[in-house]
């Protein structure tokens, strides 16, 4: 056989085993959802409860604006905007009404589900004054992601770019007008650099956006730009608020441009979109002007458009989270792709055990493996102290802090029982206390951060909504908001007390982190979740002047079985000996649990 001719074979070999490895992948994230779907529901309301997947005495309150408001004392699950929803007695799961999570309003009770936009045949109906449990519905929306995986391997050119294959081309001319138009703006240097490159492209460009350093604005500034010059563009993100987000910033940059939302949004999500003139649309049945707009949504949406509808570029954001098969719709809608994330944050939620890394991995880090990306290295979040230990520890010490924030300090008092934690001189400390709990709840560590709180709110006078109370775990959440309450604090329904997936795109002036685990054994079994470094860069670059790491060291004794895992403990010592470390174990925990 001719080289030329087993060359040839070699490629299609090798493309097709990456299209496998993405539909077997595809297939048990579904077959795995579904088996934990249906082991969740065989467990009892209450434990439903306590794993974030149900809320339970959803008291129904009225209809409103074509959803339903429910009163909901206390909400400690982890839906989401556009999780799909069933309301029932939490029993007869199969007999309850579809719904969709809309938004809830921690202050009022109030929560508000939508009609769930892929049973828009059901109309439900609820009688006042009762009482409905809310539990998770399955999607089971993966065959969409499966047809845009072979339509993927049916495009020689986008398959290579998925492989890796592809050699990146730049129209050098559009690059430097693009440089010379942005310059002109308020982005820096970077920003120019990596926005310029992104417009020249004629293939992709990948931006990577560390916390605080500008990269939604910079992705509205190049959607701006691009528009202006008559393109028409489709943007993509994996949650709803994250289109509606990226939305809002192209707003605030061009007031006059279309803009287009393919559906989903709560309903504060959508009174924000129309304000901002943002039009809110049906992806089966709406047209778009030729050029010069910008249609976005979900990867879902995106697939529901009429295949001839067809964009200069596709643009995703936060694509950091976005796994590799739900960026192929978006993909396949243009010839150009612009991709704005970090690898180094939150990673895709993956529901397999042991999945295929290859291809469970998100579309940005599995590019950037093949293609770099320009790097933003200059952060207006974080002072030079918190600066200097997110950018060692996460990015290769090549992120700084921009001259405006370096010197910035949190509020301080001397003279107060946890100055040696709290003292600005030390921008991030760890608080070491020596517990061995199992499990993923300390009610030590939930002592030390209520007196952290109440020492940070009466004696040095930082507003409660300016601090990030962040756990690993709900239950040490839950744990954490009661010790907390018993404070009375002064405005405490400002204080942020959540889960670290939660908090990812905030920022608060002082951030307080509980590792929670204590116990190596513990830490060993869930030393990926625990341990992970992705989940520690979130939880830090919260902070603008200060953060406080509590834990115990025995937490970081842990030798999780996987190589992966190992080298995040790794990491995650090399952290805990780079930064100060406070000893209050005395103060905190008994004696049999040290």
């Amino acid at each position: 056989m001719p080289r030329d001719d087993q060359s040839r074979n070699k490629h299609r070999t090798l493309q097709l085993t990456l299209e496998q490895r993405l539909l077997r992948f595809l297939v048990r994230e579904e077959r795995d959802e579904q088996r934990a779907n249906r082991e969740l529901r065989a467990q009892p309301i209450e434990h439903r409860v306590l794993e974030g997947e149900c809320i339970e005495d959803a008291r129904f309150l009225r209809e409103q604006g074509g959803g339903w408001v429910f009163h909901v004392g206390d909400n400690s699950s982890k839906f989401r905007s556009g999780d799909p929803l069933l309301v029932g007695d939490g029993l007869d799961l199969d007999g309850a009404l579809p719904l969709s999570y809309g938004s809830y309003d921690a202050q009022s009770g109030e929560l508000i589900c939508e009609r769930d936009p892929f049973r828009k045949e059901v109309q439900p109906e609820f009688e006042a004054g009762a009482e409905y449990v809310l539990d998770r519905r399955a999607l089971g929306i993966r065959g969409r992601l499966r047809d845009a995986v072979r339509a993927t391997f049916a495009n020689k050119r986008l398959s290579d770019v998925i492989a890796g294959r592809h050699a990146v081309r730049v129209d050098a001319a559009r690059q430097d007008r693009a440089a010379a138009f942005l310059a002109d703006s308020e982005l820096n240097p970077g920003q120019v650099e990596a926005g310029a490159l992104a417009i020249g492209t004629e293939s992709l460009a990948l931006t990577q956006g560390p916390p605080g350093t500008g990269k939604t604005r910079l992705l509205a500034a190049v959607i701006a730009a691009l528009c202006g010059k008559t393109c028409r563009i489709a943007l993509c993100a994996y949650t709803h608020r994250a289109v509606d987000n990226a939305l809002l910033a192209i707003r605030r940059l061009a007031p006059d441009l279309p803009l287009y939302k393919l559906a989903g949004s709560s309903s504060d999500g959508r009174q924000q979109l129309r304000a901002a003139k943002v039009h809110l649309v049906d992806a089966r049945r709406s047209r778009f002007p030729d050029r010069g707009c910008v249609v976005a949504g979900t990867c879902y949406q995106l697939a529901k458009m009429n295949e001839r509808e067809r964009f200069h570029y596709t643009v995703f954001d936060e694509a950091g989270q976005l796994p590799i098969p739900h960026a192929l719709p978006g993909m396949l809608r243009a010839d150009r792709w612009l991709f704005f994330g970090d690898h180094r944050q939150l990673p895709p939620v993956v529901t397999t055990a042991d999945a295929d890394r290859g291809v469970s991995t998100s579309i940005f880090e599995h590019l950037h493996e093949h293609y770099g990306a320009s790097l933003l290295d200059t952060t207006y979040r974080m002072n030079a102290g918190v600066c200097r230990v997110v950018s060692e520890t996460f990015y290769d010490g090549l992120l700084r802090s921009a001259e405006t924030a370096a010197e910035r300090q949190m509020p301080f008092i001397a003279g107060g029982r946890l100055d040696e934690v709290l003292c600005p001189d030390r921008p991030v400390v760890w608080l070491r206390l020596d517990h061995r709990q199992p499990g993923q709840r300390s009610t030590e560590e939930a002592n030390a951060v209520a007196d952290l709180v109440e020492d940070l709110v009466r004696r040095h006078g930082v507003p409660a909504a300016e601090i990030a109370v962040i756990a690993p775990f709900r239950s040490q959440v839950r744990l954490m908001q009661s010790a907390i309450d018993q404070k009375g604090l002064p405005a405490a329904e400002g204080l942020t007390v959540e889960t670290v997936e939660r908090i990812q795109g905030q920022e608060r002036e002082v951030v307080v982190v509980s590792l929670a685990a204590g116990d190596p054994a513990e830490s060993k079994k869930r030393g990926a979740f625990h341990l992970s470094l992705n989940r520690l860069n979130v939880a830090l670059s919260r902070a603008r002047t200060k953060a406080v790491l509590v834990g115990s060291s025995h937490a970081f004794k842990a030798l999780p079985p996987d190589a992966e895992g190992l080298r995040m403990a790794s990491r995650c010592k090399e952290l805990r000996d780079s930064i100060p470390s406070v000893d209050l174990s005395r103060l905190y925990v008994v004696a049999s649990g040290g």
